[in-house]
């Protein structure tokens, strides 16, 4: 029985005394540094509107007076459909904000909640409703304005990457200021 006893002990304090195992870390998210000030540039292209965007943007025209304002050190792109109305049929105002208001809904699904902000320039004629959609949804924060009589400027803001509402977080805070930004000094000519 003491010779048992004994092998078991030894058998224990071999097995026990094996080398300690590291394992690395998990990758962790990089870090992100966003500039301390932001300085604006103005846009005064051939269309019927100006406003400033954030020095970091870059600003693509596309056909009808559309536009894609690339964030590229985000990762991000804010869509813009500028459209002019004429009263025709559904080429009208009550159609296009409820057409807006219709796609930023779209996203209740998988939203966590849509918060409304109406924003209204009188000295300018510049009205609008920006919808911040809280969630892992595709699009995270929309906008349009509108003069109330003629023209709507519709954005739409998208990250290149899947939609993970905790990583977005810090980067979409920040780019929600800077949209805020331009629609704050958003004219119509």
């Amino acid at each position: 029985m003491l010779r048992i006893l004994t092998i078991v002990i030894i058998c224990a304090t071999l097995i026990g005394c094996k080398e300690e195992t590291y394992y690395p870390k998990p990758h962790g998210h990089f870090r992100i540094s966003f500039p301390d000030t932001v300085e604006m540039k103005a846009y005064e292209g051939s269309c019927n509107y100006t406003y400033e965007y954030p020095f970091f943007a870059v600003v693509q025209d596309k056909p009808n007076c559309n536009q894609d304002i690339y964030f590229p050190y985000y990762n991000a792109v804010l869509h813009i459909t500028s459209i002019k109305f004429d009263n025709v049929g559904n080429n009208n105002l009550f159609y296009h904000t409820e057409y807006s208001r219709k796609l930023a809904y779209e996203h209740r699904v998988k939203a966590d909640a849509i918060n409304e902000s109406i924003f209204t320039n009188d000295s300018s004629r510049v009205y609008g409703v920006a919808y911040e959609i809280i969630g892992n949804v595709a699009s995270n924060y929309q906008f349009f304005l509108t003069d109330s009589t003629d023209n709507i400027f519709r954005g739409s803001l998208y990250f290149n990457v899947r939609p993970n509402i905790d990583s977005i977080r810090p980067v979409l805070s920040f780019l929600k200021e800077n949209i805020e930004g331009m629609i704050e000094t958003f004219d119509w000519k």
